[in-house]
C-alpha cells in the first residue's frame, strides 16, 4: 500500500503541467503548497500580496503536506513549500534551502458541542489514554489522532510524559479516528460529537467558531500568549525553496516578513520570527 506521500507525489507527477503551469510571458507565476496548517495562513497573505503585485499569479491547490511539497520543489513542480518540519540532510543536498517563517500555538481543539472552556494536560492525557471517557458536560470523548510519524503526533507526545504515554496508548487501540492530513483531522473535530485533537491554532482561526479552542492549564492559546511565553506549546513553520528560486519567490517572501505580512499572519494565528 503506497504511503500518503507516495500517493501525493504521484499526483504531482501526473498533474503538474495542469496544476502548476509554467509562468507565461505576461505574468509571473508563483506555485505554492505544503502543510495544511500553513496554507490557511498563506491564503489571505497571497490575496494581500496580489493586490500590490498585479503581475504575479499565485497558484495554490489542495494541501499535499510538507514532505510531498518539499519533493515537488526539488523537482521544480513547485516554487515554494510551507513545511511544518525542517529539511532533512538529504533534502538539503537536493539544492533546497529553508528559513524559519513563524510559530503557531499547538492548541486543544474540541467539537463545538463540547461544553468545556479548558482542560489540563493531566485531563487531556487521560482522554488520550482512554481512562477518561467523558467530558465534564457528559459528552463522550472521541480523540482524533494523526499518523504515528506525523509532526503533530510528535509535538503532542512532547507536551508532557503523561501525554507521551497517552498518545501511545491511543495509537494502540482499535477503531480510533485518524486524520491523515491537517485538514482531514480538523474536519473530524468539526463533524464528530465529543471530538478533541491537538492541532495548530491556524486551522481554528481559518474557520471562526467552527470548533472550540480550549484553554490548556488555564492559558488561552493565541499569538499574544505565545509571544510573551505564557503559552509554551508551539509548532514551527518553514519556507522551503530551491537555491535558484525565481524572482517571484524572493518578492513574496519579502512580503511575508513585511509589516503588513506580519500583521496578516498574526491575525490568522502565526507569530512571524525574524528573517535570517
Amino acid at each position: 500500500m503506497p504511503s500518503f506521500v507516495q500517493a501525493a507525489l504521484a499526483v504531482v507527477a501526473v498533474l503538474s503541467p495542469l496544476v502548476f503551469p509554467p509562468a507565461s510571458s505576461a505574468a509571473e507565476t508563483l506555485r505554492i503548497n505544503g502543510t495544511g496548517s500553513g496554507l490557511v495562513v498563506v491564503k489571505p497573505l497571497t490575496a494581500a500580496f496580489q493586490k500590490e503585485n498585479r503581475g504575479c499569479v499565485v497558484v495554490m491547490e489542495k494541501s499535499l503536506g510538507s514532505s510531498a511539497a518539499i519533493k515537488a520543489v526539488s523537482r521544480n513542480a513547485l516554487d515554494l513549500a510551507v513545511s511544518s518540519r525542517p529539511l532533512k540532510p538529504a533534502e538539503s543536498v537536493e539544492g533546497l534551502v529553508q528559513q524559519e517563517w513563524g510559530r503557531t500555538p499547538m492548541a486543544v481543539l474540541a467539537n463545538r458541542g463540547v461544553r468545556a472552556s479548558g482542560v489540563t494536560l493531566k485531563e487531556l492525557a487521560a482522554m488520550y489514554a482512554g481512562s477518561s471517557a467523558k467530558w465534564p458536560g457528559g459528552e463522550l470523548v472521541r480523540v482524533v489522532l494523526r499518523p504515528v510519524e506525523d509532526t503533530d503526533t510528535k509535538l503532542t507526545r512532547s507536551l508532557s510524559p503523561e501525554m507521551d504515554r497517552g498518545v501511545a496508548a491511543a495509537h494502540a487501540r482499535k477503531d480510533m479516528l485518524v486524520g491523515i492530513t491537517d485538514n482531514e483531522a480538523f474536519d473530524s473535530v468539526k463533524k464528530t460529537e465529543g471530538a478533541v485533537a491537538v492541532m495548530a491554532l491556524t486551522l481554528a482561526l481559518s474557520e471562526p467558531n467552527a470548533v472550540n479552542v480550549l484553554k490548556l492549564d488555564g492559558v488561552q492559546p493565541s499569538v499574544a500568549t505565545l509571544a510573551t511565553g505564557r503559552y509554551r506549546h508551539l509548532k514551527e513553520m518553514y519556507l522551503v525553496t530551491r537555491k535558484d528560486a525565481p524572482a517571484s519567490v524572493t518578492k513574496f517572501i519579502k512580503f511575508l516578513y513585511s509589516k503588513k505580512g506580519r500583521a496578516v499572519a498574526a491575525k490568522h494565528g502565526l507569530l512571524i520570527t525574524e528573517a535570517k
